[in-house]
């Protein structure tokens, strides 16, 4: 058992290193108090007799839907009728759906400055009675909501081509889903190229398992920015949660919570354009209602690919099977590579590593608590490819309880210049198990 300090490595560290390290925890520190949740808009009480009538609303059974759950009663044609006629208006409208099942046959395409509200989840839902359609389809769409509705999918996956989702938007500019239901479907809601799209509150329960690579999420952002993800809950989800890609920045995705899922909470992965200055933060998963030896998920958090000046606070991440927070870089991969990514104030309780660094530079870890883990917070790299190293990354100000191996544990000679610094903690195994090249360390 080893002591939880030793002495200095008599190495030196440029302060140039030292001054762009901090310098990314000061840029993220700053960019944490960026964007904001929308508040909610006030709702109408639902279930009155009249709210339909009340102006500017339209109710979708005045048009004809029977909203009987019968298959044999498509209700699509009715509730696009009800939408066309709130489109009208200069300022948009409401399309109210009562109490009931509204079962469709094709698509719903939104319109701008129209918004849809049910009586609540559970109570209005709209369900396809047919496979492979979005239930609610936006393109070029702007200032539309979608609010206290359920969506509920065929439950089968079609051949060929898959598009199954709840809501799917493209090139869209402030939509809002809030506070809605998303069950049995192959995909909750895909967000592609659009900006400040909004979603809030929401659930998602049982997606639909496919092997597609943009299927089966509950949440997914290919592209765009300035949105918001807040808040929603997550449950028995086969693959990640909430999964962003292709560039998507300048978003929040704060306090959402995961239970009984396979794959992650968080995913942002991408080859080829940076995903940068995203705030992930506040976020959980949790190990409640779990039997023993079952796990909450694989990973909590991962960032895979070309991810630059992320932040990533204040998650907590419980009974993961293999890491609460991974940074993943591609070993083919010189530049396109997790990179100048803070990680800080993060709690991680009961996985095998709390943070992993996996070919990833300039990154800093500082302020998290690890504990009952097998190593707290590890670096190393990935094949023998020019990709496979792991440069100029700081750990500093990290409490790390009772890791089995180690509190900090640096693989490989490819992992260099890395500053370790300030840790405290009891319990561990070794403090530093150092294998790395050019190690800057003072203390634990």
């Amino acid at each position: 058992m080893s002591t939880e300090s030793e002495s200095p490595r008599e190495k030196t560290w440029s302060r140039r290193k030292l001054i762009a390290a901090m310098g990314t925890t000061a840029a993220g520190l700053m960019l944490g108090g960026g964007l904001k949740s929308a508040a909610a808009a006030p709702v109408s009480p639902p279930g009155q007799p009249s709210f339909g009538n009340a102006p500017g609303w339209v109710n979708v059974k005045d048009y004809g839907a029977k909203g009987n759950g019968f298959a044999h009663e498509n209700d699509a044609s009715a509730i696009r009728a009800a939408m066309e006629v709130a489109g009208r208006g200069r300022f948009g409208g409401t399309v109210y759906f009562p109490a009931g099942t509204y079962m469709i046959d094709s698509s719903l395409v939104l319109l701008s400055k129209v918004r849809l509200v049910g009586d609540g989840i559970g109570a209005s839902t709209i369900k396809s009675i047919r496979s492979g359609i979005p239930l609610l389809l936006g393109n070029q769409v702007k200032m539309a909501t979608i609010e206290h509705l359920s969506l509920e999918g065929h439950g089968l996956v079609p051949g060929g081509e898959l598009v199954e989702r709840g809501v799917d938007l493209k090139d869209c500019e402030q939509v809002v889903v809030r506070n809605c239901s998303f069950y049995w479907i192959v995909n909750g809601i895909g967000v592609r190229t659009s900006r400040g799209v909004t979603i809030e509150h929401c659930s998602f329960d049982t997606m639909v398992p496919v092997e597609a690579a943009s299927q089966g999420y509950g949440i997914f952002l290919e592209g765009g920015e300035r949105h918001i993800v807040a808040n929603n809950r997550f449950t028995q989800l086969d693959k990640p949660c909430i999964y962003i890609t292709a560039g998507s920045s300048y978003s929040s995705i704060v306090n959402n919570v995961a239970s009984s899922c396979k794959a992650s909470l968080i995913t942002v992965s991408s080859p080829i354009q940076p995903c940068s200055r995203l705030r992930i933060e506040g976020n959980q998963v949790t190990a409640a209602g779990l039997s023993k030896g079952d796990t909450s998920c694989r990973q909590g958090i991962v960032l895979r690919g070309y991810c630059t000046d992320n932040v990533i606070a204040g998650n907590m991440v419980a009974r993961a099977a293999e890491a609460g927070i991974a940074l993943e870089g591609d070993a083919a991969a010189k530049t396109e590579r997790p990179t100048g990514n803070l990680i800080t104030g993060n709690q991680i309780v009961d996985c095998p590593a709390g943070v992993t660094l996996v070919n990833s530079d300039a990154n800093t870890v500082t302020g998290n608590d690890v504990r009952r883990a097998k190593t707290g917070i590890s670096l190393s790299v990935l094949g023998e490819k020019d990709g496979s190293f792991c440069l100029d990354n700081v750990v500093t100000g990290n409490a790390l309880f009772r890791c089995s191996e180690a509190g900090i544990r640096i693989a490989s000679k490819r992992c260099q210049s890395t500053g370790v610094f300030g840790n405290g903690g009891s319990g561990n195994g070794e403090a530093v198990a150092d294998s790395g090249q050019d190690t800057v360390r003072s203390g634990f």
